[in-house]
C-alpha cells in the first residue's frame, strides 16, 4: 500500500550489528552508516540512522571530514568524549539530512504531473481525437467511379468506340445522418472516457500518496516508541541492579524493541511500494528518491449528498458514455431501418468513335441506377430487431449507471464525514494516551507501577499515533473519491496545500 523507492547505491547501510543490542545485553544507542562501498561513515543514533538510510551521503561530507570532526570531539575524560561524540554524530546526521534529503512532495504537484505526463491519460486523449477525426468521413459521399471501357468495338477494330463513364452512389432513407449520429455519439464517448480517466488517475495518485503518508508516518512513530523503550529499557535495567525489579522487565523490554524494528521494517515494505505505484502514474523513470510527504487537511462541512447526486447525474462521465451510446444505438436502428430505402446511383458517359469510316462521332449517356431491397425478411428485418435490441440494452444500461453514481456518491459522502469525525475524536485521544506515557514512566521509575503499565500504555500512545495518520489519509482518499464520484472539484487541491495541524 505505500512508498519509495531505494536504488542500489542510493542510501547508505546501516550496519545491523551496530543497531543490535550490545554484547553486555544493553541496546546501544548509535549505528553505523555505511557507504554504497561498503566503507563506514559515522555512528549516529539510531534515530537519525533509520532516516540516514533512506538518503545517499552528499560527496562533500566525505569520510575524511566526519572523522576529523568527530576526533575534534574525542578530547577530555571517556564520559566527556562519549558526550561530545554524540553530540557531533547528530549535527553531522542533520547536516546530511538536510544536503541530501530530496524535495518533498505536494500532492497538488503530483496532481498536475499526472495530468500531462500519465501514459494512460495519453493514449485516452488520442483515442479522443482519433473519433473525432472520424465524424466528418462517416457521413460523406463515397468518391464518385470513373471508367473507361471500349465499347461495342468490331472484331477488326475498324472502328474503336471508347466511353467514359462517372459514376456516383448516393444513399438514401437518412443513411448518412445515420452514420454521422453514430460516429458523433462515439466521439462523444472517447471524450466521456477521458474525463473518466482523468478521475480515474487522480484518484489513484491521490491513493498512492496517502500510502506513502502513512508509511512514512509510520515509521516516526515506530522511531518515538523505540526511544520511549529505550528510556524504559534503561530504567529496567537500572531497578535491578538497585534489586527492585526482575531481569524479565529488561528482557520484555528488548522483545518490544525488536518487534517495534520488525513494524518498521514492514512500513519500509509499504513505502517502497506506495513509491513505485506513485513513480509509475507520474511516469518518472527512473523515480530517484521519494520526499518527504505533507499531512493532508481538514477542511469544512460539505454540501447535502443530494445535492452532490443531483451533480454528479449532471457531470459523471461514465453518464455521459451512456448517453452517447443511447444516442448510437438510436442511430443504428435507424440505419437499419433505412436499408430498407433504395439508394440511388447516377452516372454521366460520353463516347467517340475512333477511325469511323462516316467520319468521327460522339455520344452522351446519362442514367440512373437503383439497388432493390427484395430481402427484407431475411437480411433487412433482422437487423432492424438487432439494432433495437442494442438500444434496449443501452437505455438499461444508463439506468443502471445512474443508480450507481447515486450510490458512490451517498456512499463516498457517508465515508468522508465519517473520517471527519474519527480525525476530531484522536485528537482528544492522543493527549490523554500521551498523559498516561509520561504518568506510567513517572510511577514505574519511583516504583510505583510495573513495567506491564509502561509497555501498555506505550502501544496504546503508537496505536492512537497511527490511527490519525490512518484516519487523515483515509480521509483525503475519501475526498478524492466523492470528487471522482461527482466529477467536480471539491477541495483535494485545497485540502493537500493547507496540511494538517498536528496540535491536539
Amino acid at each position: 500500500m505505500l512508498r519509495s523507492a531505494d536504488h542500489a547505491g542510493a542510501r547508505p547501510p546501516v550496519d545491523p550489528a551496530a543497531a543490535a543490542p550490545g554484547a553486555a545485553g544493553r541496546p546501544t544507542r548509535g549505528a553505523v552508516v555505511r557507504r554504497a562501498d561498503g566503507s563506514a561513515a559515522s555512528t549516529v543514533p539510531r534515530r537519525f540512522a533509520s532516516r540516514l538510510s533512506h538518503h545517499p551521503i552528499p560527496p562533500d561530507l566525505n569520510r575524511g571530514w566526519i572523522s576529523a570532526a568527530l576526533r575534534s570531539s574525542a578530547r577530555g575524560s571517556p564520559s566527556t568524549r562519549a558526550v561530545a561524540l554524540r553530540r557531533e554524530a547528530s549535527m553531522i546526521a542533520l547536516l546530511m539530512l538536510a544536503a541530501a534529503a530530496p524535495p518533498p512532495l505536494r500532492l497538488t504537484d503530483l496532481l498536475r504531473e499526472a495530468r500531462e505526463k500519465n501514459p494512460e491519460m495519453k493514449a485516452a486523449q488520442a483515442r479522443l481525437h482519433a473519433a473525432q477525426e472520424s465524424v466528418s468521413p462517416a457521413g460523406a459521399l463515397d468518391d464518385p467511379e470513373l471508367s473507361i471501357q471500349l465499347w461495342n468495338a468490331p472484331a477488326d477494330f475498324a472502328t474503336v468506340p471508347v466511353m467514359v463513364q462517372i459514376t456516383q452512389a448516393i444513399p438514401l432513407g437518412g443513411k448518412r445522418g445515420a452514420r454521422r449520429e453514430i460516429a458523433s455519439s462515439q466521439a462523444a464517448a472517447a471524450e466521456a472516457e477521458l474525463a473518466a480517466k482523468q478521475r480515474e488517475i487522480a484518484t489513484q495518485v491521490a491513493s498512492a500518496y496517502l500510502d506513502l503518508f502513512l508509511a512514512q508516518r509510520t515509521q516516526e512513530v515506530d522511531d518515538e516508541l523505540e526511544s520511549l523503550l529505550e528510556v524504559v529499557a534503561n530504567l529496567s535495567q537500572s531497578r535491578i541492579a538497585k534489586g527492585k525489579a526482575e531481569q524479565i522487565e529488561f528482557l520484555r523490554a528488548q522483545a518490544s524493541l525488536i518487534q517495534v524494528r520488525s513494524d518498521r521494517e514492514n512500513a519500509v515494505d509499504r513505502r517502497l511500494s506506495a513509491w513505485a505505484r506513485l513513480a509509475a502514474l507520474v511516469d518518472r523513470n527512473p523515480p530517484g528518491p521519494a520526499g518527504a510527504t505533507t499531512p493532508p487537511g481538514v477542511l469544512g462541512s460539505f454540501p447535502a449528498a443530494g445535492l452532490l447526486q443531483a451533480r454528479a447525474l449532471r457531470l459523471r462521465p461514465e453518464l455521459a458514455v451512456a448517453r452517447a451510446e443511447v444516442a448510437g444505438a438510436q442511430a443504428k436502428a435507424r440505419l437499419a431501418r433505412a436499408a430498407a430505402v433504395p439508394d440511388l446511383g447516377v452516372f454521366v458517359a460520353g463516347m467517340h468513335a475512333f477511325r469511323n469510316a462516316a467520319g468521327e462521332s460522339n455520344f452522351v449517356f446519362a442514367g440512373l441506377q437503383i439497388n432493390l431491397p427484395i430481402f427484407g425478411g431475411s437480411k433487412t428485418q433482422p437487423r432492424i430487431s438487432s439494432a433495437e435490441a442494442e438500444l434496449i440494452s443501452a437505455q438499461e444500461s444508463e439506468r443502471a449507471t445512474r443508480n450507481r453514481v447515486a450510490a458512490e456518491v451517498a456512499e463516498a459522502h457517508a465515508h468522508l464525514l465519517s473520517e471527519q469525525r474519527q480525525i476530531a475524536l484522536h485528537h482528544q485521544l492522543i493527549p490523554i494516551a500521551r498523559q498516561a506515557v509520561e504518568s506510567a514512566q513517572a510511577s514505574y521509575a519511583s516504583g510505583r507501577a510495573d513495567f506491564a503499565t509502561v509497555l501498555d500504555t506505550a502501544r496504546e500512545l503508537r496505536m492512537h499515533d497511527l490511527d490519525l495518520a490512518t484516519h487523515l489519509a483515509m480521509y483525503e482518499q475519501r475526498l478524492a473519491e466523492l470528487e471522482r464520484a461527482v466529477n467536480d472539484d471539491l477541495g483535494l487541491d485545497e485540502s493537500a496545500e493547507i496540511g494538517h495541524d498536528e496540535r491536539h
